[in-house]
């Protein structure tokens, strides 16, 4: 027969039920190792597996968890859409005619072609850049014109004046411009040019100096780059192309500046018109080619 629990030492029992939980988690302890390895050693001998796939997983989770924590990295992605650049304002430039065909202004050119090639200037698209940089508009037209149609704002001081004495010689100028220039004036060229504009602008000033046609202030810039004055500009072509742009005043602005010199009326300004737009170098080349 068994022994009596009363018979047995204090705390036996216990000890033995102690031993026999403590082999339950050992033996669940030992089965999932055995299934883990079977699972590692059946990964291991596929074909297709890489001896670094264990390495690589372990690096994967390792960014994973950096990731988890710190949030994604900042840094180029294709997926991102790139800021517009910055628009930034470009300063007016002054361009030069030295490998422009001087016809491109005209046929009256023909005779300042040294001239066309050394001074700088602007054409009338870029007007309102060079307005803003601070250039001063020098109207270089004689006083009767002005009086017709002028920019707003600009400056007069004349290249060309009106001689007032009469004699025998300006009366026959007077009519043989009425003939061929269109107006019946004794105009002459003002020799004191420079030194008005010294008296009113030092050498350092940005000033443009215009005319109808652009043929005036052609020479005008010449004379004061001659003189020391670097920043002024001539407006290529003259008033007669930015005239729908600008602010005009003045008793006869339907006119335009194209006719504002005239004197014969409408018809003989139509005539004019038509005979200086004439081509006659690609009507030249047009007969050679044929």
């Amino acid at each position: 027969p068994l022994p009596s629990s009363k018979m047995l030492p204090v705390g036996a029992l216990p000890r033995r039920r102690g031993r026999a939980q403590g082999l339950v988690p050992a033996a669940v302890a030992l089965a999932l190792g055995a299934c883990l390895l079977l699972v590692v050693l059946s990964t291991s001998t596929t074909p297709s597996a890489d001896p670094n796939m264990l390495g690589s997983a372990a690096a994967t989770i390792s960014s994973r968890s950096r990731a988890a924590l710190m949030g994604p990295r900042v840094g180029p992605s294709r997926d991102r859409i790139a800021a517009p650049p910055r628009q930034m304002r470009v300063n007016a430039s002054p361009v030069s005619f030295e490998n422009i065909d001087y016809r491109t202004f005209g046929s009256s050119y023909d005779g300042y072609r040294s001239i066309l090639k050394k001074v700088k200037g602007l054409y009338g698209d870029s007007l309102k850049e060079f307005l803003d940089e601070g250039y001063i508009l020098v109207d270089v037209r004689p006083d009767y014109e002005r009086e017709r149609i002028a920019p707003v704002g600009s400056k007069h001081i004349p290249l060309i004046k009106e001689r007032e004495e009469m004699d025998l010689g300006s009366f026959a100028r007077r009519w043989s411009n009425s003939v061929y220039a269109g107006h019946s004036r004794d105009l002459m060229r003002n020799d004191n040019f420079v030194a008005d504009v010294q008296a009113d602008y030092p050498a350092d000033t940005k000033l443009i100096m215009v005319c109808g046609e652009g043929l005036r202030s052609l020479l005008a810039v010449d004379s004061l780059q001659n003189a020391g004055y670097t920043n002024s500009l001539w407006l290529a072509g003259g008033l007669q192309r930015v005239e729908k742009d600008i602010e005009n005043e003045g008793t006869k602005t339907d006119r335009g500046y194209a006719r504002a010199g005239l004197d014969g009326g409408e018809i003989a300004a139509g005539i004019f018109d038509k005979i200086t737009s004439i081509k006659w170098w690609e009507a030249l080349s047009g007969d050679k080619k044929n």
